[in-house]
């Protein structure tokens, strides 16, 4: 294992989760709009903003030559479709008052996520990581059958970024031209649906402040600057380490939920969340051990 390597993937994978634990507040922000048109504006804005940085590194040339080749598009498809279909699925929820069982979500996420890194790249875990994912995977069950609650939202949101990073770390592309053929996929439709609810009355052109616009432009560099550390990250650490790392968001969306945002969260809701914790503790020592080893 190259330590410096290890190191800077921990860096890059712990500030994208920072972010996107913090992100609720933003969504908050910007609940003007319904989650549908919030969804069409952060890929039309990430869109904007990732040609930007191509441009600043020199690297927009070299991406037009790679949109030529439709193979790369097709490559594209799958990880643009689970992403999509998360980002959506969280603003929605946040919006809709679902902040605690979003963050459930990406407590979740690592199980399939490790799962995912076992089937594919056979991860082996220590015994400690095993404890913990075994703590975790209890803690879910004991939401879904002792209180006869079944989380679709969390389950969509852990599945769906699940796939995504299991997709990112066999690309080929650098996660700026990666995120740039995801965004430019996504972004031909959002742009139409934004053209169409501005021209229709339904957007933010003579509904809400013109400062709005600058508001929701924001979005795209929230998306795009944790999504290309994560794609960073992922390239630098196994799927279980990145599973780890995954806690941190929904540890401080958590924590938004009940102290911000004031969400009812009452006894049964923090048995689980109590032993998933216990979970996470045990993948921080395995963590701290192979740092030192």
């Amino acid at each position: 294992m190259n330590k410096k390597e290890y190191i800077k993937g921990l860096i890059y994978g712990g500030l994208a989760f920072i972010i996107w634990g913090l992100l609720p507040l933003y969504w908050k922000l910007v609940k003007a709009l319904n989650p549908y048109q919030v969804f069409t504006h952060r890929v039309f804005w990430s869109v904007l903003f990732v040609s930007v940085v191509m441009i600043y590194k020199k690297q927009f040339k070299d991406f037009l030559v790679l949109l030529k080749d439709k193979n790369n598009w097709l490559m594209t498809l799958g990880p643009a479709f689970f992403i999509s279909i998360n980002w959506l699925t969280y603003i929605w929820g946040v919006n809709n008052g679902f902040v605690i069982e979003t963050s459930l979500g990406y407590y979740m996420n690592p199980l399939v996520l490790t799962l995912l890194g076992a089937i594919f790249y056979r991860e082996r875990l220590d015994r400690l990581q095993a404890v913990g994912i075994g703590l975790a995977g209890i803690g879910v069950l004991i939401k879904v059958f002792a209180y006869g609650d079944v989380p679709v939202l969390a389950l969509v949101l852990a599945i769906s970024f699940a796939v995504y990073g299991l997709l990112k770390k066999k690309s080929k592309f650098t996660s700026l031209t990666g995120l740039g053929f995801e965004t430019v996929i996504v972004g031909i439709p959002a742009t139409l649906i934004i053209v169409f609810t501005e021209v229709t009355g339904q957007g933010i052109q003579g509904n809400l402040h013109p400062s709005f616009w600058l508001l929701i432009a924001l979005s795209g560099a929230l998306t795009a600057i944790p999504l290309l550390l994560y794609g960073e990250g992922t390239k630098r650490l196994p799927l279980k380490v990145v599973g780890f790392l995954q806690y941190i968001a929904p540890t401080i969306g958590l924590f938004l939920g009940i102290f911000v945002f004031n969400e009812p969260f009452s006894m049964d809701e923090l048995v689980p969340f109590l032993i998933i914790w216990a979970g996470l503790i045990c993948f921080v020592v395995s963590q701290v051990r192979m740092l030192k080893n």
